[in-house]
Parts: C-alpha cells; sequence; structure tokens
C-alpha cells in the first residue's frame, strides 16, 4: 500500500498509538489510494462539542423566591413555631438545584455516545467496504478479528457508558426541575395566606389561625425534604448501574480489569506495518495464489 506523493513515507495502521490526528490510507487490490480516513484525537473531538447557555431558570426562581420566603419566615416566628417550621425551610429550600447543570451533561453525554457510534461505524465500514474485498493475507486476517472482536465490542461497551450515563443525567434534569417547580409553588400558595394571617395574629381567632396555617406549611416543607431524599437515593441506584457498566469497561481495557497491571495489548503487532516485509503480510485479493 504506497504512500501518495508529498506524504510522509509511513504507513498508518488501525490500533497503531500516535499522537495528535491520524491518517488511514485506503487502496484498492492494485495499491492505488482511494480515499484517506482523517482519526481525530478524543481531546479534538470532545472540543468540538456545541456551547449551550444556561437560560437563568435558578437564578430567576430564586430570585423570585426570597422575597416569598421572607413573608413566611416572619409568619413562622410570629406563630410561636419558628424553630421547627425555620429548620424545614432552610432544609427544603437549601436543597434546591440548577437544573441546566443536569441538562448540559446529558446532552454531552449524548454528543460523546453520537461521536462513539459514528466512529464504529467509519471502522468497521471502512473494513468491509475497502479492506475485506482487496486484500488478503495474514495482516487483513489479523486486522478482521480485531474489528470484529476486540474494536467493535470495546465501543459498543463505551457506548453503553454514554447511554446509562445520558439517562441518568436527564432522570436528575427532571427530578430537579420539578423539585424547584415544587419548592416555589409551596412558597407561592402560602405566603399570601400567612402573610394575612400575620396581620390578623394580634387577634386570639387570627392567631389560632395563623399556628394551624404555619403547621401545615411545615408539614408540606417536610414531605419536600422527603421528596429531596427520594431523589437522593434514586440518583445513587442509577450512578450503581453506571458504575457496573464502568466495570466492564475496566475489564475490557486493563489486563485482569485493574488499571495498576497495565493496559490490555489492543494494537496490531508492528510488523504489518514494516515495509521491508509488506508483501509477506498483505496480498491483493485478486492475485493468483503461488
Amino acid at each position: 500500500m504506497p504512500t501518495p506523493p508529498g506524504e510522509p513515507g509511513e504507513l498508518f495502521v488501525p490500533g497503531r498509538p500516535a499522537q495528535g490526528p491520524q491518517k488511514l490510507y485506503i487502496t484498492d487490490s492494485s495499491g492505488n489510494v482511494r480515499r484517506a480516513v482523517h482519526v481525530a484525537p478524543a481531546d479534538g473531538a470532545a472540543a468540538s462539542s456545541a456551547t449551550r447557555t444556561d437560560p437563568g431558570f435558578f437564578r430567576n426562581l430564586v430570585k423570585g423566591l426570597n422575597p416569598l420566603r421572607q413573608q413566611t419566615r416572619t409568619a413562622m416566628a410570629m406563630s410561636g413555631l419558628g424553630g421547627a417550621a425555620l429548620a424545614l425551610d432552610v432544609a427544603a429550600t437549601l436543597n434546591l438545584g440548577n437544573p441546566f447543570l443536569f441538562y448540559d451533561r446529558r446532552e454531552l453525554w449524548k454528543e460523546m455516545g453520537s461521536r462513539l457510534e459514528s466512529g464504529r461505524s467509519d471502522i468497521w465500514f471502512s473494513y468491509f467496504q475497502d479492506v475485506s474485498p482487496n486484500w488478503k493475507g495474514h495482516a487483513a486476517d489479523l486486522l478482521g478479528r480485531r474489528v470484529r472482536f476486540n474494536t467493535t465490542v470495546l465501543y459498543e461497551k463505551l457506548h453503553g457508558v454514554t447511554g446509562e450515563m445520558s439517562g441518568a443525567m436527564h432522570s436528575q434534569f427532571k427530578e430537579v426541575l420539578e423539585y424547584d417547580l415544587s419548592v416555589f409553588g409551596l412558597y407561592a400558595a402560602s405566603a399570601p395566606i400567612l402573610r394575612t394571617l400575620a396581620a390578623m395574629s394580634a387577634h386570639p381567632a387570627g392567631r389560632v389561625a395563623l399556628i394551624s396555617q404555619v403547621g401545615v406549611f411545615a408539614s408540606a416543607l417536610g414531605n419536600l425534604v422527603k421528596q429531596f431524599a427520594d431523589i437522593y437515593m434514586a440518583c445513587e441506584g442509577d450512578l450503581n448501574k453506571v458504575e457496573q457498566k464502568l466495570n466492564d469497561v475496566r475489564a475490557a481495557f486493563f489486563e485482569e480489569g485493574d488499571p495498576a497491571r497495565g493496559r490490555r495489548d489492543l494494537t496490531l503487532t508492528p510488523a504489518v506495518a514494516d515495509r521491508a516485509h509488506i508483501h509477506d503480510y498483505w496480498q491483493p485479493a485478486s492475485e493468483e495464489p503461488r
């Protein structure tokens, strides 16, 4: 497989380690270069991700929530139940989160999954459309085994991780958004009522109504805290499933699944790129047997 004029005298082989962008030259059985496949490094692919801008939902929610909290806290203090209710108020609002952070990570994992599938398809079709029909010999057989049983399997395992992580981030995006809206909705509905009852608390009937309403509000805050705990445990469950898939990937990449033992040898033997013995490994498929 000759190198095109003007290109460095080197044969690029899939799986051979190299720094920076690489090229794989695809030739026909006559040795003519049909096309070149460009393989970008992983960090370059990551840098190509589109930048997403936070729409400011969380910032606006907190801005609108603060005056409502102040009104409810004043009413809770006037009711005489301020201590326990204020503690629940702090716990419920401290657990607010920015759902955009999970949305952004969901999209990032989706993009990584798309790039992995695209890379797997490029390798698969390049081999079975360009290499397999035109070349035979030890190197072609070895490359075919690598594509079938090493490269494709590893891509599939990595793609599975990206799918699990994207799904986990979507679940968290949904749960955090619903929690934020639940907190805001509770304060928006309760603040006017508590403010009105606080103004009437000088009258015994008004004070009884205020204490009763603060108790209902505190109970609702307690439910929100439990809701957050459920969200946290669901997140732990999702991440535990992803960890199991990562263990499978680790086992595929590292000796005995232990990074300390070093990576598995997933590259082709350097001999297939030795130009002095190229015909010992690569024979055109149309060549008559000797």
